[in-house]
């Protein structure tokens, strides 16, 4: 019997193998470029509002308070930085700078809606020197204290924390609902939505409710007295920690049956 050359059998091995790669891509190839049934595209999205909808508030239409889209490159007058240096730059408010290993934070308005949503669109960069994917928060914290920022007697909701790997809603600066996951993508424009609803506080990312919680007691589903409301003398703001952060699109919204502001 003869037997095959090396040179021959690894020939016929990688020939073999050239084929098994070529059949694998073109089964992957094809089952990715298999369009969705719309059918079920459409079923999934009805589940998914109803599953919104088990918890929802009776507010359904919003009308604007406020909004900033700084392309004017002016600091808004009533905004007031409280930790790190922020700026206003190419139609953006950015935070650029501060301490390491520490806060940057902003006050943008005063805490004077009952009932609100806050919504921006947001980046996270690296600050210089460290790696592309070293980000951490973006903060949204609302009854901050008007002088310091901080959030002892109210909420502080963060994506993207503990460097990118947690969202977590805190109350009265102990963590309250959280998870160990984070849809942040450093150098990705997010869009960044918090709906305050007594008792109820939603958290979107992109579209999607990332994290959400209902204060109260469990005695009935009515329930609302562990909810801090809004305090109009506290205020809200934005927050990042060690990083660069830029906001656009700035905008709060109130119930539309709301009466207007004098």
């Amino acid at each position: 019997m003869i037997r095959p050359s090396l040179k021959s059998m690894l020939t016929a091995i990688l020939g073999v193998a050239g084929v098994l790669t070529v059949f694998l891509s073109s089964f992957a190839a094809s089952r990715s470029d298999s369009p969705a049934d719309p059918a079920w595209t459409a079923r999934l999205k009805q589940y998914l509002e109803s599953s919104r909808s088990e918890h929802n508030h009776a507010i359904l239409t919003w009308r604007d308070a406020a909004a900033w889209n700084f392309d004017d490159g002016k600091m808004p007058a009533d905004f007031k930085v409280f930790d790190g240096k922020w700026d206003v730059a190419d139609g953006k408010l950015r935070a650029i700078d501060g301490k390491d290993d520490d806060n940057r934070t902003i006050k943008i308005a005063d805490c004077r809606w009952p009932a609100f949503r806050l919504e921006f669109d947001a980046v996270l960069r690296a600050k210089p020197g460290v790696p592309a994917d070293h980000v951490c928060d973006i903060g949204i914290l609302l009854n901050a204290d008007p002088d310091t920022g901080r959030f002892d007697h109210g909420y502080g909701v963060l994506a993207g924390t503990y460097f990118n790997q947690a969202t977590v809603l805190y109350r009265l600066y102990i963590p309250y609902a959280r998870t160990e996951w984070s849809p942040i993508v450093a150098g990705q424009v997010h869009h960044v939505m918090l709906e305050v609803v007594k008792p109820h506080i939603r958290f979107w990312i992109d579209g999607r409710v990332v994290l959400e919680a209902w204060e109260r007691t469990g005695k009935g589903p009515a329930d609302a007295s562990d909810f801090i409301d809004m305090d109009p003398q506290s205020v809200i703001a934005l927050h990042t920690y060690d990083t660069v952060m830029e906001v656009d699109n700035l905008r709060i919204q109130v119930p539309a049956d709301s009466e207007p502001e004098k």
